[in-house]
This record gives structure tokens, C-alpha cells and sequence, in this order.
């Protein structure tokens, strides 16, 4: 007897019996739907609740969890638990034999070594710390401490007070070796007390620190031309001059030491530029240079 099964449209075909049951039941093999077949006309359609269906079981015919009753969903979920709980007091209790049969100074050396390592990473980030604060903080106030015995010794270098003019500035280098400011008023206390040496070395300081401090170009250069020493005095005049050309004095230096050096034409050059500077000192050796200039002539 063959037949079609209604709900997933397989072909099926049971064997024909000597029952006078009108229909035949059967389950579709490959759904496993519980069918009634018509013997007459072939016909399948599904079982009516409760039928329970004549031949065997299908093979691919199997349970899954969703299908099962809750009473054997609580048994499999019972004995989840109790697998559970049985390895969880296991691994206690191998933790707690551990504990107590281990050599201690094994565990020991190995929490001494971490906490040595957070001591020493700990005082490594002190150190950091007050280093940046040493760097940031005092730095700040040794600035304004600098500052401060700056402005002292100015004021006794105005007052004619050179020694102790010196020691300030000398105290706010000490303090602060980056400070021109010091060096160069201290460079002009020495020149005040005839100290040319000295003088010398702290101007080649303060250019060293700022090249273009064109203070002490100035000086360099007069130090330098009182000691004869010309064309070294006009490379420190040609760089005051580059860096302020509106400056008379340096004009007017130059134009000495070309006129020491026989260089009458740009000696006269330099002096009418530092006359129109407003250096009356150079008007007056202009005219001076202008007349030698028509003599020779």
C-alpha cells in the first residue's frame, strides 16, 4: 500500500495485512508523523491525537531536550548540579592540602621577590618625582633669587659701589650660570676697577650665552681697540653694528680705530654716519677727518 505523507510530502509504502480495518496506521519514515492510511483510496492523512501508529518507530525518529517532560528535564538538571558541586569540593580541597603540606619558604620566595620588585618600582617613581619637582618648583625660585641679587648689584654699580657690585652679581651667577644679565654688569664693574681681564672674560661669556647681546659687543670692542688690538675690535663693532644699526656709539668707535689705522676715507665714513646717529663726538672728528682728507689732497 502506497501512500504520500501530507505534512512533508514522502512517499511511503507499508505492506498490505489481512486486518478489515478500514484504515491502516502508520508514521511517515521520514518526519515520523503519526499518519492514518485509507485502504481504499490511499489517502493519508494525519493520526488523531492519542493513535498510536501500527508499524515500528522510524530509526531517525529520535528525542531532543525540548521535547522532554519536565519531570526528566529535572533529573538530567539535578545531576548537572551534583556533578558540579562534586568538583568544586575537590579543587577546595586540593587547594586547602596544598596550603597546609606545602614548604612555605617555596611560597615565600616568590611573594618576597614581588614585593621587593613594588618596593623598588615604588621608590623608582619617588625619585621621578622629586627630581621633576627639583626641576620645576626651585628652579622657579632660584630665577627670582638670581633676579634679585641682579638688581642689588646694579644698584651698586650705580652707586659706585664695585666691590659689592661684584659680589651680588658673583652671588646670582653662582645661582643661576645661564644669567647674562650678571655677567654682563659684573663685566662692567671690572672695567670700573681697571679689572680688563676679567672684564674680557665675562663679555666673551655673556656672548657665548646670547649672540645677540649687543651690549657687550660694545665693550669688547673698546676693550679691545685700549689695547690695540683692531681688527678683533671691529669684528665685535661689525656685530654690534649688524644687530643695531642705529647705534652712533659703535659707529663712532669704528670710526676711531680706522682713523688709528691710517683709514682716513672710512674713518670719515663711519664718523658722518654716527654725526647723523646724533653722536656729537663724531660730528666734531668729522670735520676733523674731512680737513686731513683736503690737505692730502
Amino acid at each position: 500500500m502506497k501512500f504520500i505523507c501530507p505534512v512533508c510530502k514522502t512517499a511511503g509504502d507499508i505492506a498490505e495485512d489481512d486486518s478489515d480495518q478500514p484504515e491502516v496506521q502508520t508514521t511517515c519514515p521520514k518526519c515520523g508523523t503519526a499518519l492514518s492510511i485509507e485502504r481504499e483510496t490511499d489517502q493519508a492523512r494525519t493520526a488523531a491525537a492519542g493513535t498510536k501508529p501500527s508499524g515500528p518507530r522510524p530509526k531517525n525518529e529520535t528525542s531532543s531536550v525540548l521535547s522532554m517532560s519536565s519531570q526528566a528535564k529535572g533529573k538530567k538538571d539535578y545531576t548537572a548540579i551534583g556533578i558540579f558541586a562534586v568538583v568544586l569540593t575537590v579543587l577546595i580541597g586540593a587547594g586547602v592540602y596544598l596550603t597546609l603540606n606545602i614548604d612555605r619558604g617555596i611560597l615565600k620566595q616568590p611573594l618576597q621577590k614581588f614585593s621587593k620588585l613594588v618596593k623598588d618600582v615604588s621608590q623608582y617613581g619617588k625619585a621621578i618625582f622629586d627630581e621633576f619637582q627639583k626641576e620645576r618648583q626651585p628652579k622657579s625660585q632660584e630665577t627670582r633669587l638670581a633676579k634679585k641679587h641682579v638688581r642689588e648689584g646694579y644698584d651698586h654699580y650705580k652707586a659706585n659701589r664695585q666691590k659689592q657690585a661684584i659680589e651680588e652679581l658673583s652671588q646670582a651667577i653662582k645661582i643661576d650660570p645661564q644669567n647674562t644679565e650678571a655677567y654682563f654688569w659684573r663685566a662692567r664693574a671690572f672695567i670700573r676697577l681697571g679689572q680688563f681681564d676679567n672684564a674680557i672674560a665675562d663679555l666673551n661669556e655673556v656672548v657665548e650665552l646670547n649672540p645677540r647681546y649687543s651690549p657687550a659687543y660694545d665693550n669688547l670692542g673698546w676693550l679691545l681697540m685700549r689695547r690695540n688690538k683692531y681688527d678683533e675690535s671691529l669684528i665685535h663693532l661689525n656685530k654690534s653694528i649688524e644687530l643695531k644699526p642705529d647705534n652712533g656709539w659703535s659707529h663712532y668707535m669704528r670710526s676711531r680705530i680706522f682713523f688709528k689705522k691710517g683709514d682716513l676715507q672710512k674713518a670719515l665714513e663711519n664718523a658722518k654716519t654716527a654725526c647723523k646717529l646724533g653722536y656729537k663726538d663724531a660730528c666734531r672728528d668729522a670735520k676733523s677727518y674731512q680737513s686731513q682728507l683736503a690737505e692730502k689732497e
